[in-house]
């Protein structure tokens, strides 16, 4: 099962966070300090860490309310010669979601070739980056945390969505404890859709990409472009997330356009976590993607 690190908070002891020694086994850690945050006070926070080669959220914070103009922040578990970047942004327009600059505020820090443990001060500035604040991918949907959603009549599915120029976010939820699959852009029946198919199998996720190499049929990718993933199960329901490449540039997948509508397959089965038996329900229905 894919799982996200944690960030860790406490109010400021210090003026600024000293630089440590070199982590062992590989690993380093960031220690942030923020100042001079007085003008968001009480705004919701939000802050992200993705490794740039893989695109992986390697960890994600979320403050309801900013306590005090100065806090600090440690991030654990950064590879040692990976490069990061640091997503953040203060909820300026108070509506409890990210907005595009300028109606919140939001920056972007790099962080290439992590080589020790680091130590970084971020004061307020005016240098704002729509940072397209993604879904959280835990294997739970909350309320407008997609942009995009519809209930599949034909299957009682739901799906969830959205984009930016590099990375599709998926949320899907099927009536049934058995697996659950989604398939972007068919030709014929499955025959060239990029599919991704998953179960919660005693608990763990177990997640495959594959393709449509016939009309009633469909095998495992050579290459796995799933960036990452996660999924539940209660009530009688199972919810998947996941995150794919627009365009992987690999023949097997297929490349999805910002702004086009895209023809979907879906399908699930009620019980059994076996991702070769048969579906309970298939339809086929359609998204819009975001611009």
């Amino acid at each position: 099962m894919m799982r996200n690190r944690i960030f860790h908070l406490g109010v400021a002891a210090a003026a600024l966070w000293v630089a440590l020694s070199v982590a062992a086994f590989g690993q380093a850690t960031l220690a942030m300090a923020f100042r001079g945050m007085e003008s968001h006070v009480g705004q919701l926070f939000e802050l992200r860490v993705v490794e740039e080669d893989t695109g992986r959220e390697i960890a994600r914070f979320s403050v309801p309310e900013i306590a005090s103009p100065e806090f600090d922040l440690e991030i654990a578990d950064l590879r040692l010669g990976a490069s990061y970047r640091i997503d953040f942004y203060a909820d300026a327009s108070g509506n409890g979601i990210y907005d595009a600059p300028p109606a919140d505020q939001a920056w972007r820090i790099a962080l290439p070739d992590v080589q020790e443990n680091t130590s970084l001060t971020f004061i307020p500035n005016v240098d704002f980056t729509d940072i397209a604040w993604p879904p959280h991918l835990d294997g739970r949907i909350a309320d407008r945390e997609y942009r995009n959603g519809m209930i599949d009549v034909e299957t009682g599915m739901s799906v969830h969505w959205q984009n930016d120029r590099s990375t599709l976010y998926v949320g899907l939820v099927s009536p049934g404890t058995g697996w659950l699959s989604i398939g972007f852009g068919p030709v014929r029946q499955m025959q060239g859709a990029d599919i991704v198919i998953a179960a919660i199998d005693n608990g763990e996720l177990v997640i495959e990409d594959h393709y449509g190499n016939a009309p009633t049929s469909h095998r495992a990718d050579d290459v796995d472009h799933v960036i990452q993933a996660a999924g539940s199960e209660a009530d009688g329901r199972s919810v998947l997330e996941f995150a794919i490449p627009l365009a992987s540039g690999d023949e097997q997948d297929v490349e999805l356009e910002p702004g086009s509508d895209v023809v979907v397959i879906l399908a699930y089965h009620g019980t059994n976590d076996r991702l070769t038996t048969l579906h309970t329900a298939r339809s086929t229905a359609s998204i819009l993607l975001d611009e």
